[in-house]
């Protein structure tokens, strides 16, 4: 078995190379053949036939003794050299594995994602602030008031952000901002509210109704531009009817003014589908100005989606000089319940003017709930005809876009 070894080796490895293995396979049968011996005597071989004898091929594997694995090694070594000899290479290396083939996301799908990925993004930061704010409040709250009230309730409050822009007649574009937040002081006591009212609105387009008839800059048919107001209301009253109120606060603009007011509202019902409110608002404001504010709205509901109510608002004081009045007539109808329109005709004016009408005003109002309970748009498009020096109306229009931001929060006792 040891004399076969390097020929069962020379085989196994021609194959593997891809070596003719035939011719390999008969030198080395012909080298393992033992040569005869060579007598002395022996007649020597013409030289004819010396000459016409092929010449010996060259052993595969040189001679050498089987006792050891010199002769495997030199086979291993000689074998693979000349397999690789024969071997070609291919021109150009083989293409490199990209792996599998991911499926093309359609556009409206990338879309999609990055839509939802941004309104839980807007959630995340709208559940951060709302959690800071309460945080805030109740630590106002719990520095005012008594922590062992047997009366406590919940420390709440609830503030909305609005941002407007408006496009008026002539291209020209107006930004404006208002802020009114309402703080809950339930440790301070039950009935106690802190309100405070901010707006950086550009210059009114035309007058409306009061906002809150007696607070300053929220009282007129023209509204100031920039109002910055706080204020502590009392409750001393309040029923599904009724509702009585004490406040007083601080105009912030400069110098300070202070002013303190008193408000009663009643709703009667005058029929399944009528119903009268009134309210009366008596207020002092400094320097040295008293006034009254009287409200009177008729709510008439046509279907349970829709109503139309008239308002008319008259306003005293010797800061006005005369009587300041508005009336409008709504119609508002709910489209679904995340939308609501609006139509609203209204005349404006004052008993110092010789004919008493400062300006008519007509606009339509759509306002939404889109992606969160929390976000509003408005878009508000209307057309004035406001009073000119000489006495004639001459119309103005004017498209305005709100967006609006709801924070709310309540405390939870553990």
């Amino acid at each position: 078995m040891s004399g076969r070894t390097p020929y069962i080796a020379m085989l196994l490895l021609a194959c593997c190379l891809g070596a003719p293995a035939p011719a390999r396979a008969a030198a080395s049968v012909a080298d393992r053949v033992p040569a005869s011996p060579v007598r002395a005597d022996a007649p020597s071989a013409p030289p004819s036939a010396l000459q016409q004898a092929p010449a010996p091929a060259s052993p595969a594997v040189p001679d050498a003794p089987n006792d050891g694995d010199d002769s495997d090694s030199d086979l291993l070594e000689a074998g693979p050299t000349s397999a690789m000899e024969d071997l070609e290479l291919p021109d150009e290396p083989p293409p490199e594995f990209v792996g599998p083939l991911q499926p093309v996301v359609p556009f409206s799908q990338q879309v999609g994602d990055t839509v939802v990925f941004i309104g839980k993004s807007a959630e995340a930061t709208h559940d951060r602030l709302e959690r800071g704010i309460l945080a805030q409040a109740i630590r106002l709250d719990s520095f005012f008031g008594t922590l062992n009230n047997p009366k406590e309730h919940n420390t709440s409050y609830q503030l909305r952000w609005r941002n407007e822009l408006r496009l008026a007649q002539g291209g020209h574009f107006h930004f404006g901002s208002t802020l009114h937040a309402a703080l809950s002081l339930s440790r301070v006591n039950e009935r106690l509210r802190l309100y405070v009212s901010g707006e950086n609105n550009p210059d009114p387009l035309s007058p409306s109704l009061p906002e809150d008839p007696g607070s300053p800059g929220f009282d007129r048919t023209f509204q100031n531009t920039r109002i910055v107001n706080t204020e502590l209301r009392y409750q001393l009253f309040r029923s599904l009817v009724t509702d009585f109120f004490l406040g007083a606060g601080i105009d912030l603009t400069v110098p300070l003014d202070v002013f303190a007011r008193a408000r009663l509202q009643h709703v009667h019902r005058l029929s399944d589908t009528t119903q009268l409110a009134a309210s009366e608002t008596i207020f002092l404001k400094t320097p040295k100005s008293v006034g009254e504010t009287t409200v009177v709205t008729m709510d008439h509901s046509l279907n349970p989606k829709t109503v139309l109510r008239l308002t008319t608002v008259g306003t005293v004081s010797q800061e006005i000089g005369a009587l300041e009045w508005g009336s409008e007539v709504s119609l508002i109808r709910e489209l679904s319940p995340r939308s609501a329109v609006t139509a609203t005709g209204g005349v404006y004016g004052n008993t110092s003017l010789h004919n008493w009408i400062a300006n008519y005003r007509v606009l339509a109002l759509y306002r939404q709930k889109f992606l969160r309970d929390w976000l509003f748009y408005e878009v508000q498009p209307e057309f004035n005809w406001p009073r000119q020096t000489d006495g004639t109306f001459h119309s103005t229009f004017a498209v305005s876009v709100r967006l609006e931001v709801v924070f709310r929060g309540e405390e939870k006792k553990k």
